[in-house]
């Protein structure tokens, strides 16, 4: 992936965006992109396929999407297909769901900690995110015994290091006078 594919995808997942803000039908193309995710998969080879013509490869989406989704997820598709940008798939649907998430007024915390964390420690965390962002958070809790205790918190570039793995690495540098 290089940098310009990364500009790319922000501005093709804009573009949907918007297109689909016009229509207010933000959530339904979303969804329809999430849920066609195993489907595209399955067509990745036949669409990356040179020798295979953009009409044959649109025949072959309509054929597999064709009813399940809107037109402007269909419409979108095909497009990333004319311009040969369907690998940047991936990437666009990252992009038009943190642009989703914004216009709902929510942000996603990823959060690793070292054990489950009690309904209530959840909310505790939900509403301390809540006042630090100024969003309703939706948090992506993940497991990891390597943390020893603690939690990690990454909400976009934002980190937050209270494991006590972090802690006995920022001891360890402060003891080798880093």
């Amino acid at each position: 992936m290089q940098a310009s594919d990364r500009v790319l995808a922000w501005r093709y997942g804009r573009a949907v965006f918007e297109a689909a803000s016009a229509r207010r039908e933000e959530d339904k193309v979303l969804s329809d992109l999430q849920a066609s995710q195993p489907s595209i998969r399955d067509l990745m080879p036949f669409i990356r396929d040179p020798r295979v013509s953009v009409a044959d490869k649109k025949k072959k989406l309509e054929g597999a999407l064709g009813g399940k989704v809107t037109k402007v997820t269909m419409r979108f598709l095909e497009l990333l297909i004319e311009k040969k940008r369907f690998n940047l798939l991936p990437m666009v649907v990252a992009d038009f769901g943190r642009l989703v998430a914004d216009k709902h007024n929510v942000a996603k915390a990823h959060v690793r900690t070292a054990r489950p964390l009690t309904p209530d420690a959840q909310k505790k965390l939900r509403e301390a995110l809540k006042h630090f962002n100024g969003k309703d958070i939706e948090l992506d809790i993940k497991e990891d015994p390597e943390l020893i205790g603690g939690v990690v918190v990454r909400m976009g570039d934002w980190v937050l290091d209270s494991s006590l793995r972090g802690q006995l690495r920022k001891l360890k540098e402060t003891i080798n006078g880093n």
